[in-house]
């Protein structure tokens, strides 16, 4: 399982706790300072129903400084803008054996804590 996010994220930090204190020990990898890989958000965004905007942090203040919003981009365009800008990743990003869960989902970090402590 490997856990990403950015360590001044107080999401992030939040769900890494959550992870730790429920028996899931994953180390937190920053992907600010280290990008994930073009073909790292390849196998992600596969695995997380083949759509690569949930991973985009639409919210964030990167996204608005450099104009996003209304610009039409292809799918190998953002992944290409993400992989070199860790800002633009909404966070954090849990990868599991089964699944990539996008932004501290509650529910499905209680299914998995509760599969790890039946």
């Amino acid at each position: 399982m490997e856990f990403y996010g950015y360590k001044k994220c107080s999401t992030c930090r939040d769900a890494h706790k959550y992870l730790v204190q429920h028996g899931i020990d994953v180390e937190f990898q920053d992907f600010v300072v280290n990008p994930p890989s073009v073909d790292t958000l390849k196998n992600w965004v596969t695995r997380h129903r083949g759509d690569v905007m949930p991973f985009v942090n639409v919210k964030g203040t990167r996204f608005r400084e450099l104009g996003l919003k209304d610009k039409p981009m292809t799918k190998e365009q953002w992944l290409t803008l993400l992989s070199t800008d860790g800002k633009l990743l909404k966070r954090p990003v849990l990868v599991t054996e089964d699944d990539v869960i996008v932004g501290f989902d509650k529910a499905a970090y209680e299914k998995l804590a509760s599969s790890f402590n039946p």
